[in-house]
């Protein structure tokens, strides 16, 4: 009896095991093949067998058997593709924005092959202004933890990425207007984030405006906005919406072309408003003597917050229409306000003792008898002008080498260009440019000044696209 008993004890166990594992190789089965017609989903055209091949079907692995085994029935999920909870639309065991997973909406179209259109099978053209999420994983293409807005399983910002939205146009291409693919074209005034990497162009913190792992500022990235045309030769090198010769940050770098814009200045300068009437007094001065019109908002004055001795100090600015930034330093005895000098060069007399007290006290300061002022453009070196009492101002700056620059510098076709200015010199081993602006003695007016670096700005934006575009092509 205990033995019968045992027999069918198990008899039943046995039968049991047997239907816990016949069931679970039914499950692996459906996961595997959800219309169990033979054809895995991984290969499976239709995965659900709705009669709706699987890159038109709104809900790929969800909907009611046309044919098979289990016509009739609805199988599968309810969840459509551009739904943020469907991590597996094509329920080939691969999620959605899995590395390897490079057929999103598995109907045999690479996510990167020229005619998939749809990646995510949503029904919305992955170019098209409403396809805010082009690889159905949830996230939207601008969000910051988007990081893969095609889901080809390359990082967007990744060198090897050339092609962030997928549409077959590489990023760097004449032919791609819209890196992203969010319906904003890359040269929009309303397209903040070009490569949709939820860092907006203009931000300190945005390296790469284009998205092709080149950083802004090296000497490879010959296309900043990845627009096709090469920097020297595009009117909006960062894709801002803002034309170079109105853009103080031409280059997108977070680097304004202000002085008093730089880190710290707020706290070298005291508040305009304590210092209201100061300000007026030398900017009067200055527009006179540089003679630039009341009219011209180009000029800024801003005085030291801290005291340098008898003398009231600070720094002059001015920014031309396109952007050409000339300052030098001011200073005047506090007690005569119309000895203004505007071209401040002081000489450190102290001892040279290393005592950093030394430096700082202003009785080993004198003012020197030269004068200095500076000058520069965006994304350009800077000029100095310098005279003595009574002697012409002139200028002296020199051009980055081919080996800071990738590219032969412009140094024949700027002695060509300079070639009127007086006793003008130039140095072809150290790439270095001097000359005189007249001869009347110091600098009569800011106009010359600009005149030269507009020439300078000019030739090398001209040379240097002319070099980047043989690159590009």
């Amino acid at each position: 009896m205990k033995i019968t008993n045992l027999k069918i004890a198990s008899q039943i166990l046995a039968l049991g095991l047997l239907v816990s594992t016949t069931s679970a190789l039914k499950a692996q089965t459906a996961a595997n093949d959800l219309d169990r017609d033979g054809i895995p989903n991984i290969s499976d055209t239709d995965v659900d067998n709705d009669g709706i091949l699987n890159g038109s079907d709104l809900n790929i692995d969800g909907g009611a058997a046309k044919s098979g085994p289990l016509k009739g029935q609805y199988i599968g999920d309810r969840i459509a593709n551009d739904d943020a909870a469907e991590l597996d639309m094509d329920a080939d065991g691969l999620l959605d924005n899995a590395a390897n997973e490079t057929d999103i909406d598995g109907d045999g179209l690479a996510d990167n092959a020229a005619l998939e259109l749809d990646i995510d099978a949503d029904g919305r053209a992955d170019t098209a202004a409403t396809e805010t999420d082009i690889d159905g994983d949830g996230l939207a293409d601008n969000s910051v933890n988007e990081t893969d807005i095609d889901g080809d399983g390359l990082a967007d910002d990744a060198m090897s990425e050339q092609d962030i939205d997928g549409d077959s146009v590489l990023d760097n291409a004449v032919a791609e207007q819209d890196i992203d693919g969010d319906g904003l074209l890359d040269n929009a005034t309303a397209e903040t984030d070009i490569d949709g990497d939820a860092l907006a162009d203009s931000a300190s913190n945005e390296t790469d405006i284009d998205g092709d792992g080149l950083a802004d500022g090296v000497a490879g990235e010959v296309d900043t906005d990845g627009d096709g045309s090469a920097n020297g030769l595009d009117g909006d090198v960062d894709g801002d919406g803002l034309a170079n010769n109105s853009d103080a940050d031409m280059y997108g770098t977070g680097d304004i072309n202000d002085i008093f814009q730089l880190p710290g200045s707020e706290e070298a300068y005291a508040a305009d408003a304590s210092v209201a009437s100061t300000i007026a007094n030398v900017s009067g001065q200055i527009r006179q003597k540089l003679q630039i019109p009341a009219t011209d908002k180009g000029l800024r004055v801003r005085v030291n917050a801290v005291p340098f001795g008898s003398l009231v100090t600070g720094v002059w600015r001015y920014l031309s229409s396109d952007n050409i930034q000339v300052w030098g330093k001011w200073c005047y005895p506090l007690d005569n306000p119309a000895g203004l000098n505007i071209a401040t060069q002081y000489s450190y007399n102290g001892p040279l003792s290393g005592n950093p007290a030394d430096y700082v006290n202003p009785a080993n300061y004198s003012i020197s008898e030269e004068s200095r002022v500076y000058s520069g453009y965006p994304g350009g070196g800077g000029t100095f002008v310098s005279w003595l009492p009574q002697q012409p101002a002139g200028f002296y700056f020199s051009v980055p080498g081919e080996q800071a620059t990738g590219f032969a510098p412009p140094y024949q076709t700027l002695v060509n260009a300079l070639s009127a200015y007086p006793n003008r010199t130039s140095d072809p081993q150290y790439l270095t440019f001097s000359g005189n602006f007249g001869s009347a003695p110091g600098l009569p007016s800011l106009q010359p000044l600009i005149n030269l670096q507009r020439t300078v700005m000019q030739v090398s934006r001209n040379w240097y696209g002319q070099q980047e575009a043989r690159q590009l092509r």
